[in-house]
């Protein structure tokens, strides 16, 4: 099961308590594990949960997984990386669009309709950390690389009826991250940064109309009686990683990390994409009988969407600017190389269990 540190002096003390073989200890090491999601999240419960239970059963409790949201370990997300680094998470898992000016290269994933989805985006996404040196060389520092995996697909969730770009125009969108905030800005509408757990006080307060982001997150963060009004745009998805820190890892036994890294990888990168667009279809299936209304984007509109999500690939090769551009082109002709090859793979039934 999930256990919860109860104070941050628990932390504290796995300090001391990896300051000795962790074979030899008495007591279990407690590995704090900053996950992001809320506990209810369908990525705890059915991919991590089972992975803690898995991983104390193999090393007979001498391990002990202790789950965090976000903003429970450290105040928000932008301290993820710092966190991982100087050890405060075990494992803890970073955005990269929260921190755009270090993950550059990385950002290729977060570009507009790329991937259709969070499956596809996660295998695409483990392919270029694991055939690009210099997309892994932004990871932060004193850190072993996990795991990683991409959000399912963003769509705009409103307040009132949206059924085009036109009618976005002027209106403030929730954003959480810095691609979000770009994007909303090309539509023609106000981008309000906030964090995932501030979403619900800004909404109801009526500072926002909206917001984009997948569909999953909206009932995690008690959204959906807000915003019952679904552009579904299919915009993008968002790139995470899950970082372990040295000081716990390097004090681990070379078979816990030799386990724990088959545990990871691509192979827990498509568990989680695949709970979360079994997610998103039972969300809908639900948000249906609360009388919650779902359109696309019309073909009248599409053609002036398309410009804004061809648009982006050229912002993000601005963005890079200082770059090796021969580097630039390589990784995104690589992304989406692996996005067509996982996409046709998809839509084949080859990743639906």
């Amino acid at each position: 099961m999930i256990h919860r540190i109860k104070s941050l002096a628990a932390g504290l003390a796995f300090g001391v308590l990896v300051s000795v073989p962790a074979l030899a200890a008495e007591k279990p090491v407690e590995l704090p594990f900053m996950g992001g999601y809320v506990e209810e999240h369908p990525v705890v419960a059915s991919v991590w949960k089972p992975f803690f239970d898995k991983a104390e059963a193999r090393f007979a409790g001498k391990i002990k997984f202790s789950y965090f949201a976000e903003n429970m370990l450290y105040s928000n997300q932008a301290e993820a990386m710092q966190g991982v680094s100087d050890g405060r998470a075990a494992f803890g898992t970073i955005r990269p669009s929260v921190h755009p000016n270090e993950f550059r290269l990385l950002g290729v994933i977060n570009i507009p309709g790329l991937v259709p989805n969070a499956v596809v985006g996660s295998l695409v996404l483990a392919d270029i950390i694991d055939h690009f040196p210099a997309v892994r060389a932004e990871f932060p520092k004193n850190t072993e690389h996990f795991t990683s995996w991409t959000s399912a697909s963003y769509q705009m969730h409103t307040k009132s009826p949206v059924h085009s770009l036109k009618e976005l125009q002027g209106k403030n969108i929730v954003v959480w991250d810095a691609v979000s905030h770009t994007m909303v800005r090309e539509m023609g509408a106000n981008p309000v940064m906030v964090s995932p757990p501030d979403t619900y006080w800004t909404l109801q307060r009526g500072l926002a109309d909206g917001i984009l982001c997948p569909l999953a997150p909206l009932k995690a963060y008690r959204l959906t009686g807000l915003v019952k009004h679904h552009l579904m745009l299919d915009a993008m998805v968002q790139g995470f990683i899950m970082e372990a820190s040295h000081k716990q890892w390097n004090a681990m036994p070379a078979d816990m990390r030799k386990w724990l890294k088959a545990e990871g990888g691509a192979g827990m990168a498509l568990d989680i994409a695949q709970a979360l667009e079994e997610r998103v279809q039972a969300e809908i299936a639900v948000m249906e009988t609360m009388d919650h209304k779902f359109c696309r984007v019309p073909e009248a509109d599409k053609a002036e969407f398309d410009k804004v999500m061809a648009s982006m690939s050229e912002l993000w090769k601005e963005y890079c600017e200082g770059l090796d551009p021969v580097l630039l082109d390589k990784l995104l002709g690589y992304a989406r190389c692996r996005a067509d090859f996982h996409t046709k793979a998809w839509k084949a039934g080859k990743y639906s269990d």
